[in-house]
């Protein structure tokens, strides 16, 4: 199949991804893949991530520069409050744009994987690969719905990336050795990168001038997944990384956008996906469930 040779070969076709969130915070450039803007063959999770949107009401914990896990709570009547500088200053943005801290919707950021400018092209090669790879072992997206086994190969590459077992784990999840070009790409990132990579689509930015970047992997309740890319253009300090960390918080929680604009975002997500399984029923050889 056409698709598949070209991802072999390590030549992708021109691919419309829908555009993430992308913002200047000071001197660091972000960009933030919204876990509410993937697709989602599920209707009740769906629809529920989406209702959290109307309300704009969320909840949000963090992996703090410790390893801890910090759970805020902006507080009210029968919570107490629970903050940090941080969370304080997301709780801000989210106030100033309408949004509270109620509600059972719940974000996740995990504490992040430094990665340097010179490996973000392999990154993001690697990443929108990963991606076409795990529509190809999922099956039919006009059938994911209806079929409980592509669900479970869905939840089965899903809680390989949420977990974070690297690369050799999520191999295993959706027989990524049968993508020679795939492993050529993760080979060369060094220094744990590999285990940034996600099944999301990632646009191409130039990173070159910026000292330092982060990525951060988010998820929610409703298991959908995104991710946090934080590009400094000098090396950070802590309250460089604390005012561009809230900022992307609050955009990865709906912060930004709309319900039309999710609802926008999941359809082209969807005819992506569309497309990417015709090329690969298309081509003899395609990685298929």
């Amino acid at each position: 199949m056409r698709a598949f040779a070209l991802l072999v070969a390590g030549i992708l076709p021109s691919v419309a991804f829908c555009a993430p969130a992308h913002f200047d915070v000071g001197d660091a450039h972000i960009i933030v893949i919204r876990p509410v803007d993937s697709w989602d063959p599920n209707k009740t999770t769906a629809s529920y991530s989406l209702d959290s949107l109307r309300s704009k009401n969320f909840g949000f914990q963090y992996i703090d520069a410790s390893g801890a896990k910090i759970v805020p709570s902006s507080g009210g009547m029968f919570r107490e409050k629970r903050a940090t500088p941080l969370s304080d200053e997301v709780f801000k943005i989210m106030a100033g744009n309408g949004f509270g801290n109620k509600g059972s919707h719940v974000y996740f950021v995990s504490g992040p994987i430094k990665l340097q400018p010179g490996q973000m092209a392999d990154f993001t090669r690697a990443q929108n690969q990963l991606y076409r790879a795990s529509v190809h072992q999922q099956g039919d997206p006009a059938s994911m719905g209806s079929r409980v086994a592509a669900k479970q190969a869905a939840g089965v590459l899903a809680t390989a990336a949420l977990a974070g077992f690297g690369v050799h784990k999520l191999g295993d999840a959706v027989n990524l050795s049968q993508y020679s070009t795939l492993y050529s790409d993760i080979s060369k990132l060094t220094g744990g990168a590999g285990a940034a990579l996600l099944p999301v689509p990632l646009p191409d930015f130039d990173f070159s001038g910026f000292a330092e970047i982060e990525v951060r992997r988010v998820t929610d309740n409703a298991g959908h997944i995104g991710e946090i890319v934080i590009a400094y253009r000098k090396p950070k300090t802590e309250a460089s990384e604390q005012a561009a960390l809230a900022q992307a918080i609050a955009a990865a929680g709906g912060v930004g956008t709309t319900p039309p604009e999710v609802e926008t975002a999941r359809a082209a997500d969807y005819a992506q996906r569309l497309s990417i399984w015709a090329e690969c029923q298309a081509t003899p050889g395609c990685v298929q469930q």
